[in-house]
């Protein structure tokens, strides 16, 4: 791994996920990032956007709990195979990383109709933000009938597949795609024989990010004790 800034600290702001906090990251840029590299800082609570890697270090607040599902064991329960057989008609596509313009059309159209703002305005800013090439990234495509409807962007270890971001048309929302995205990304990550799909932080009260820990089973990262801990079906 080659390091283009020294880690550190950025200023408090406030929190996107909960009311009346602040947040703040600990944060580096980095490039030639090799898989085993990937797996450690991942299984270290280390998110990645393009050459931007960081994890939260707020001062008040532990509650962005990393998330991973263990690939190997993953439960294909009724819910899952309805949501398979939903999108039967839809093609899933995983390749190298690479920018097409319907990507960030799908993105702003996404983007408008789940927040009040666009995340990023500007093309040039999005593909800097996650199309700069670190050697770890791939992404995942789904087409319905030839029109592409989602996608995916992911950072590959050698153990481990994690999901950078997901998006897909509005239009289709009755598709469960982002659910079923996780279920591909889950299904191309054993394929490949990796034992973990890194699915971000979790925060147990926000209700958006619930949808995280239905899949099971799942390990979550203690900050303190360094530990993951399994959560099996048998639990709520």
């Amino acid at each position: 791994m080659k390091l283009l800034t020294v880690p550190r600290i950025s200023p408090e702001d406030k929190c996107p996920y909960l009311e009346n906090l602040n947040e703040c990251h600990e944060f580096f840029f980095a490039e030639q990032i090799k898989k085993d590299e990937m797996d450690f800082l991942l299984a270290k609570g280390w998110r990645k956007f393009g050459q931007f890697l960081f994890r939260p270090r707020c001062p008040s607040c532990s509650k962005c709990i990393p998330l991973r599902i263990l690939t190997k064991e993953f439960e294909f329960k009724k819910s899952v195979r309805r949501i398979i057989n939903k999108n039967s008609d839809i093609e899933v596509v995983f390749s190298p990383l690479t920018y097409r313009e319907d990507h960030f059309r799908i993105y702003r159209k996404h983007s408008d109709s789940r927040f009040n703002d666009k995340q990023i305005e500007r093309e040039e800013d999005y593909i800097q933000t996650f199309y700069t090439y670190t050697g770890t990234q791939v992404m995942s495509e789904f087409f319905l009938d030839g029109e592409l409807v989602a996608f995916g962007i992911l950072d590959r270890g050698s153990h481990s597949l994690s999901s950078v971001y997901f998006v897909f048309d509005p239009d289709y929302a009755n598709r469960s795609l982002g659910k079923f995205g996780i279920i591909k990304e889950v299904e191309y990550a054993r394929h490949k024989n990796m034992s973990y799909y890194y699915l971000g932080y979790w925060i147990e009260e926000n209700k958006s990010m619930r949808y995280k820990s239905a899949f099971k089973p799942y390990e979550t990262y203690n900050w303190l004790t360094k530990v993951w801990t399994r959560h099996d079906m048998a639990e709520s």
